[in-house]
């Protein structure tokens, strides 16, 4: 069925106010339809539609779809009844200035193109637009003017008078002028009893369209299976052949194998015991070749675990220097504290006990002397030891200080709050501080200990 046909039947029961109905057949008009292929009446039918349902909202994105589409072709005409229907729609919505609007862009392109069927559609939508704005006389004189169109060539005259003589009634009646009310009620009226048995007309119409259709459409159905049974006789007529044909070959080719074969085995059975040899053979060879892989395989095994081991020697020697190395720069600093001590005691001695104290001071600095004097000699150990430490850290912790960056290296080989006061020369409690400023650097939370977190930092594969 053609989509014309569909959209007539839409548009039929869209007069018959069967909004369902009208949606389901402008659907299956458009069903196998690419939607770069619509047309801006196929746009502004299901707009029409979804007004006259009340969802004016969503009429208007279809409406403003066709307008881009006659905008592209340059038809005015469509525009004007677009326009038409877009200000019917904002009225809807109560959006009077841009009913006006819109109605007021279409009687424009009315009067530019002098369309006299759209005057008369355009003068009930500015009553409407009127009547809701309470200007009941103004919407009375468009009403009026409706009516003395001649509508004789026009498509929808009898929906058209209908809409004028509704507006001249309500129009009428809202101004306390019931007698005139009642004559425009009642002519109303008449053109809708004639709309109804014009639409009664077109629906029986319609349905012996319909019947005719489906009555073909079995014809052709009929006609296709008929077809098809012949096409599938003459199929099996040929597939039969082939097969007669194939069976034929396939004898002849039995029979030439047939003597093939005896004489294939008369030399199989010479060979057979060659073959046999060498498979014996074959299978001696593949268990040395898997008893030499599995031998070369457990030794490659062995070899690993030594190389393993050896490794953990290395790391385990290197922790041991590591940590070594800061028990010395404990010490150190421990002996730069005594030193300062006795250089305070110094103070208020006599000249020969500040001479003895001197001596002492000058022993304890040359018996130190072979000690690390700063931060980089425990860093070189470390990050011999843990060489992608400092780097993991920052690509994760962008803004950890140097001095955040030390108090991690010295939690990670372990040492406790007191020996890390004694090497930065501070005290346990400031260490402890320093390490709560840590935990939220590192936004770690409650539950998670920050030694072991350190401890978990490992060089990436």
């Amino acid at each position: 069925m053609t989509k014309e046909l569909y959209q007539v039947i839409s548009n039929n029961h869209l007069d018959l106010k069967n909004y369902g109905l009208a949606e389901e057949y402008y659907n299956k008009s458009i069903q196998h339809i690419p939607a770069n292929e619509l047309k801006p009446n196929d746009y502004n039918l299901i707009a029409e539609i979804l007004r006259l349902k009340g969802n004016n909202k969503e009429s208007l994105a279809y409406f403003q779809k066709a307008i881009v589409i006659s905008k592209k072709l340059s038809n005015k005409m469509a525009l004007a009844v677009l326009f038409n229907n877009i200000g019917l729609a904002y009225l809807g919505l109560d959006k009077l200035d841009s009913a006006n609007y819109y109605l007021n862009s279409s009687l424009k392109i009315i009067n530019s193109l002098n369309l006299k069927n759209e005057k008369s559609a355009i003068n009930i939508s500015f009553g409407k637009l009127k009547l809701k704005d309470n200007k009941l006389l103004e919407a009375l004189n468009y009403f009026k003017q409706t009516i003395t169109f001649d509508l004789s060539d026009h498509p929808d005259q009898y929906e058209l008078y209908k809409d004028a003589y509704e507006g001249m009634s309500l129009s009428y009646e809202l101004l306390n002028m019931n007698k005139e009310a009642l004559v425009s009620y009642k002519n109303y009226n008449k053109y809708q009893s004639k709309i109804l048995n014009y639409t009664k007309q077109a629906n029986i119409f319609q349905n012996q369209i319909l019947n005719e259709r489906i009555i073909h459409l079995k014809e052709i159905n009929l006609l296709n299976q008929k077809i098809e049974l012949e096409q599938k006789y003459k199929k099996a007529i040929l597939l039969l052949s082939g097969v007669i044909l194939l069976i034929l070959i396939l004898l002849g080719y039995a029979l030439w194998l047939r003597n093939r074969s005896i004489k294939q085995k008369v030399e199989l059975s010479e060979n057979i015991n060659v073959i046999q040899e060498l498979e014996l053979e074959k299978v001696k060879l593949s268990n040395d070749r898997l008893n030499a892989e599995n031998l070369q395989h457990k030794q490659e095994q062995q070899l690993k675990e030594l190389e393993k081991q050896q490794l953990k020697e290395q790391v385990d020697f290197k922790n041991r220097e590591l940590t070594s190395t800061a028990l010395h720069l404990i010490n150190k600093n421990e002996i730069l504290s005594d030193i300062k001590d006795k250089v305070t005691e110094m103070e208020g001695n006599t000249a020969l006990e500040q001479s003895k104290a001197i001596k002492r001071i000058k022993f304890l600095i040359k018996e130190n002397l072979h000690l690390d004097n700063d931060w980089e000699a425990l860093k070189k150990h470390f990050t011999d030891v843990h060489p992608d430490f400092f780097t993991v850290l920052l690509n994760n912790y962008s803004d950890l200080t140097p001095d955040e960056l030390k108090l991690c290296a010295y939690l990670k080989i372990q040492l406790s709050s007191k020996e890390i006061a004694r090497l930065i020369n501070i005290t346990a409690i400031a260490v402890n501080k320093r390490r709560n400023r840590l935990r939220k650097k590192l936004n770690l939370s409650p539950n998670i200990d920050l030694n072991e977190f350190l401890l978990n930092i490992k060089s990436p594969e």
